[in-house]
């Protein structure tokens, strides 16, 4: 029983003794054939181990391997110490590896402006100078001749070819680094 059962304190102690001797005289009961004494002894033994908690559905109980509650959880970390913040030692998965991806990207798009700053603002020209041509036209003032299309055409045309040579330039920097640290 004291292998099964967890027994500490002195009542627990004086309970098993009580069962221990109720079992002697329920077996000497049994022997001389007195089944009204035993059958008695048998309900006092019952009632001995049910207060005592020495049955074997309290004893799986007791042994859960489950928290109920916070006291336990705190008495477990305390006694087998804490669970680390970060596991560094696990595997990475393919969504950390998206996440560094993604980050690596975002950090090369702001630090390293591929000409995207200067197209925005190449592209608002182009369109504050479509604006302006369209409200000239709408009030007469001013007509639109074939040389304003040229001449907007050919500053669409220069600006597009400076932005093919900057994006070139990059590409070409962007393939030494990929050189360098392959």
């Amino acid at each position: 029983m004291t292998q099964s059962f967890d027994i500490q304190d002195a009542d627990t102690k004086n309970t098993l003794i009580l069962i221990c001797k109720t079992n002697l005289k329920m077996n000497q009961a049994l022997d001389i054939g007195d089944i009204d004494s035993f059958q008695k002894l048998s309900k006092v033994s019952e009632n001995l181990r049910k207060s005592a908690k020495f049955t074997a559905a309290q004893n799986k109980e007791s042994k859960n391997d489950f928290v109920d509650s916070v006291g336990e959880l705190v008495s477990m970390c305390e006694r087998e110490g804490f669970i680390p913040r970060y596991a560094i030692d696990i595997p990475q998965d393919k969504v950390d590896f998206t996440l560094k991806d993604m980050n690596d990207y975002l950090y090369k798009l702001v630090t390293q402006d591929l000409g995207f700053g200067q197209q925005i603002e190449d592209a608002l020209k182009k369109i504050q100078i479509q604006k302006e041509m369209n409200e000239a036209l709408e009030e007469g003032t001013a007509e639109v001749e074939d040389e304003d299309y040229e001449a907007f055409l050919a500053e669409a045309e220069k600006q597009k070819e400076a932005d093919q040579e900057t994006f070139a330039e990059q590409s070409i920097f962007e393939k030494g680094d990929d050189a360098d640290g392959a």
